[in-house]
């Protein structure tokens, strides 16, 4: 019978012993500081360390390092806009030349008026077997 009492008494060590390292390491990981994102991440984390900026600032430093992403963002898709409206008349003109082309040459005589339907908005049917 003392045999057994050891080896609960060694079983609760034990359980206590892995539950509180669980403990510490999850409080050491909730602690942590965030670790850097976006496309400034190498940034952030060179300024954090070379000026040893505690964490209120840090966190500083990322939300104006995600407005700074998210400027360049609305910059690139406004440019992105204006450059894809330069485009526009090419693109419509090499629309109009490959629906042509599989008008003329792909589709066979008797299937180009359901493909002229659906250039101008058909809904498409279901696939003959």
């Amino acid at each position: 019978m003392q045999n057994l009492r050891l080896w609960a008494a060694v079983l609760a060590l034990v359980a206590f012993a892995a539950g509180a390292a669980m403990g510490w390491l999850t409080a050491v990981g909730w602690n942590r500081p965030e670790p850097a994102r976006g496309p400034f991440a190498d940034y952030e984390r060179r300024l954090v360390d070379t000026f040893q900026l505690d964490e209120e600032r840090a966190r500083l430093l990322r939300v104006v390092l995600a407005n700074y992403a998210k400027d360049i963002e609305d910059i690139k898709d406004r440019h992105m806009a204006e450059f894809m409206s330069g485009m526009e008349p090419e693109l419509r003109e090499k629309g109009r030349y490959y629906d042509g082309l599989i008008h003329d040459k792909v589709l066979p005589a008797n299937q180009r008026p359901e493909f002229d339907a659906l250039a101008l908005g058909t809904p498409w049917s279901a696939p003959r077997p």
